[in-house]
């Protein structure tokens, strides 16, 4: 999985994302404030064919309360299928949250511009 920072200096991760009309690896932004897995932008989620799994209640980062529709698809991490749960939303934006990282160490070196996500020691 590829791992960089961007023009301004974002860290982001480049992740492969199945649903059950097409495959396309998103250029996902770090965001280790986002205690779930993925949210993408509803142009791909429609366009993967993700499936609707649930709706749950989320608090923004604003404090506010509101539902959200949560989707199933798979993503291809650590050169395993994974199934995920995945929000929308309208932003262009694609988020990686701290949910799919929950099993790995992420390393960020901000003044090198260095990322490394791996595996999690089981011990």
């Amino acid at each position: 999985m590829e791992a960089f920072f961007d023009q301004a200096g974002h860290p982001r991760l480049k992740v492969p994302v199945v649903g059950s009309r097409a495959g396309i690896v998103i250029d996902a932004l770090v965001d280790t404030g986002f205690d779930g897995d993925l949210c993408l932008p509803t142009l791909l989620a429609i366009q993967l064919g993700l499936e609707l799994r649930d709706v749950i209640w989320v608090e923004l980062a604003d404090g506010t309360l509101k539902n959200e529709l949560v989707f199933a698809g798979v993503v291809v991490w650590e050169g395993e299928d994974r199934e995920v749960m995945i929000t929308l939303t309208e932003s262009e934006e694609a988020l990686l949250g701290t949910g799919l990282l929950a099993d790995s160490v992420l390393e960020m070196n901000f003044a090198r511009r260095q990322i490394a996500v791996k595996k999690a020691d089981a011990g």
